[in-house]
């Protein structure tokens, strides 16, 4: 087992790497969960408005208050130094006139010259009341199209537009269930892509490029172990250290849980297996191609960093465009991170066991494929020495 143990012992020369993506990885798992997506709440501003009305009639009083139901009324002379000052120290943000003869403009379904504003240059507040202001006059002008005078167009658009929904975002699935993911289990999951591909590249495609070296396989070579038990050994050593690298990030998951992993849990456990299987291919096809260890480097933040933007790690997958999504299913952690959205309810369908399945039979293919790859890649070398 002397090929093994060197194996072992490179591997432990290597664990201050690991340790330092692990803090890394924790680090970024503090700030994400401290500092992410919480609960979401929306609620309409309220603006400081001041309504000059200029045209005094019931249609423009119906503006008035229909201001009055969303923002502060305040009172000011219709006089433009006293406008600007009140502007200036915001003691109002908007400043809206009613101008003479708007009740008869859009009694005719006139929409130009009804207004005039003051506001603040490149006002947000001024944009957001204007949006209201539209609205209402859109919504006025259909009901007098239909046949109402200006009165009962006003009193019919008041109606309309005081009617509210209630809207209840979900973020998750309900954590009262006992079979939900819980929000700390979903980041966690979530952001392991990014530390396994890291680890798996710097760590086990270091290894490899070392014992492969032409130096060490002559040194081998002329020993008395065969050239398959060589190889049973590196192989051993592989699924060794992957075993328990991913045993360690579990035991971490569970940690950072503040519980046992179980129910819908159990299906990331399983997704996270699948997709370390997936980062162990792709980090013995890098051994297999590169040259030297600082190249290793070098692809191994290209591949973590790109898979992780492009993938839905870094960003949620519903606010990727649809063609950085196209091209994403192409990669193994499209797929992981898709199935960890299902397991936490936090993707467009409900809990599905046989689209969770689905997504990591998927990465299965993957996996299966990378080490097809690996293969032929180390079998083309062999024939071309």
């Amino acid at each position: 087992m002397q090929v093994f143990k060197t194996f072992m012992k490179i591997a432990k020369k290597k664990l201050p790497i690991v340790l330092m993506y692990a803090w890394i990885f924790i680090v970024l798992l503090i700030m994400f969960t401290a500092y992410g997506p919480q609960d979401v709440s929306f609620e309409d501003k309220s603006l400081g408005v001041s309504v000059i009305d200029e045209d005094n009639t019931d249609a423009s009083r119906a503006v008035r208050e229909f201001i009055s139901k969303s923002h502060k009324l305040i009172e000011l002379e219709n006089d433009k130094d006293v406008i600007i000052d009140a502007l200036y120290y915001t003691r109002a943000d908007y400043v809206l006139v009613i101008k003479e003869g708007y009740s008869e403009k859009i009694s005719d379904g006139q929409t130009d010259g009804l207004f005039e504003n003051y506001k603040l240059p490149d006002s947000y507040s001024g944009v957001y009341l204007e949006n209201d202001i539209d609205l209402y006059i859109r919504t006025l002008t259909s009901y007098i199209a239909a046949g109402n005078d200006a009165e009962t167009a006003a009193a019919l658009t008041a109606e309309a537009l005081a009617y509210e929904i209630d809207v209840t975002i979900e973020t998750f699935a309900d954590e009262t269930d006992g079979g939900a993911m819980s929000q700390g289990a979903y980041y966690y999951f979530r952001y392991l892509v990014y530390i396994l591909l890291s680890v798996f590249i710097t760590m086990l495609s270091g290894i490899l490029i070392t014992i492969l070296r032409k130096e060490v396989r002559d040194r081998s070579n002329c020993s008395g172990t065969p050239s398959f038990s060589q190889t049973m050994q590196i192989i051993a050593g592989c699924i060794v250290l992957v075993l328990i690298l991913w045993a360690v990030f579990m035991i971490i998951a569970m940690i950072y849980n503040g519980s046992v992993l179980s129910g819908n849990e159990l299906f990331a456990v399983l997704n996270s297996f699948v997709f370390t299987l997936v980062a162990a291919g792709i980090a013995i096809l890098v051994a297999a191609l590169a040259p030297n260890n600082n190249l290793v480097n070098l692809i191994s933040n290209i591949v973590s960093l790109g898979m992780s933007f492009l993938c839905g790690v870094f960003v949620d997958q519903n606010l990727l465009g649809g063609t950085v999504l196209r091209i994403a299913k192409f990669l193994p952690a499209y797929w992981y991170v898709r199935a960890n959205d299902i397991i936490a309810g936090k993707s467009e369908i409900a809990f599905d066991s046989g689209e969770v399945m689905s997504c990591i039979g998927i990465q299965a293919i993957f996996a299966v494929a990378l080490f097809a790859v690996v293969i032929l890649v180390f079998r083309t070398k062999q024939t071309s020495k």
